[in-house]
């Protein structure tokens, strides 16, 4: 799971200008950016994830870069490749709270202990609302979708999609004594909420 840079180190970020790291550690740490795109220019991405604050960030990202939108359940279709944010229900099954389809040429995104990716197989019903069939490397397993679940279509995409005023999450790892290397990320359109990983 990529940890959240505390908003102490977005300041100190910004007081160094292009950013070279975050606190030392030990080893790569990995971490994860929001934010809107102020400028982008020469590799290097100026983006704002709160008011008052800029990070410039080198942006060299080839493959793992997609365009978001957002979509509806009724979008859901069996055969589509997908990632589910999934959590245990009181029931004692999985319901997804995130759904992201993937269209062709996108890259699939990383599963864990809560990320189910695969492929829809059947989209049914139960008492609580839709249910998902969805196989996956360990097998299968079915899947609830909370009323609230928000639906995500993926595209492939590269640096050129980037334009000010995108809303961006950026993923990627800082070697000690290094600048962060972007590994994937996703553009997503203004006002539109951060676009998941």
């Amino acid at each position: 799971m990529f940890s959240n840079l505390r908003f102490s180190a977005l300041v100190a970020f910004c007081c160094v200008g292009l950013v070279t790291g975050v606190a030392a550690q030990p080893a790569e740490d990995d971490v994860r950016i929001s934010g809107t795109v102020q400028k982008f220019e020469n590799g290097i991405m100026s983006i704002s994830p709160s008011t008052g604050i800029v990070l410039r960030i080198r942006f060299d990202a080839g493959p793992g870069i997609h365009s978001m939108r957002r979509a509806k359940i009724s979008d859901l279709r069996a055969g589509q490749q997908a990632s589910v944010r999934a959590r245990s229900s009181a029931a004692g099954g999985m319901v997804a709270s995130q759904v992201i389809i993937y269209e062709q040429g996108a890259e699939l995104g990383v599963g864990g202990p809560a990320q189910l990716v695969g492929k829809i197989t059947e989209i049914g019903t139960s008492a609580e609302g839709p249910l998902l069939s969805l196989t996956y490397a360990e097998g299968e397993r079915k899947v609830g979708l909370l009323k609230e679940a928000i639906v995500w279509i993926a595209r492939p995409a590269s640096a050129q999609d980037i334009r000010p005023g995108a809303i961006i999450t950026i993923a990627g790892r800082k070697p000690q004594g290094g600048e962060i290397k972007v590994i994937r990320a996703s553009i997503g359109p203004a006002g539109g909420g951060n676009p998941p990983l």
